[in-house]
């Protein structure tokens, strides 16, 4: 299962395209929010699913907050984390991902990459698409999941 996974596109189709294009073949992307509607067309361009949610620029609210899909077997937490004030501290969305259970937790909302296990929990942000923040330029991430182990890296 190879996914890939993207953040904070804010209208920057043509960008969020190229990035996610440098994956061959993805089974899935994930959109970690802010525009939740580009989820639904880069879902058209790239003739792949997509599962999206809505972060705290999506005024219209039309997508889910956060979702937790199964995928190779392991669980997935997908949020912009907005809701969980992930520019102060990842407690919060600790605290959330220890309730669910889950093994990865995918998330924005800062612009800025981050790849880190807490308590058994990967927690992966592949940072900005639009106005990243840090030392990197626009990018994506990968999940990889096979043989009950979960690989990433950022594009």
């Amino acid at each position: 299962m190879r996914a890939g996974v993207i953040s904070d596109t804010h209208g920057r189709l043509e960008t969020a395209v190229k990035i996610l294009n440098k994956i061959k073949s993805p089974d899935l992307v994930l959109h970690a929010g802010d525009f939740y509607r580009d989820g639904r067309l880069l879902a058209e361009i790239l003739n792949v699913p997509v599962h999206a949610v809505a972060g705290n620029c999506d005024w219209e609210r039309n997508g889910p907050e956060e979702e937790v899909l199964v995928l190779e077997g392991k669980k997935v937490f997908l949020t912009h984390g907005h809701l969980y004030q992930v520019h102060f501290s990842l407690q919060k969305l600790l605290y959330r991902a220890l309730e669910l259970r889950v093994d990865v937790v995918v998330f924005g909302h800062t612009h800025d990459r981050y790849c880190q296990v807490h308590e058994g929990i990967l927690f992966f942000n592949p940072g900005s698409v639009y106005a990243p923040r840090g030392k990197h330029g626009p990018g994506g991430g990968l999940l990889i999941i096979e043989g009950g182990e979960v690989s990433s890296s950022f594009l």
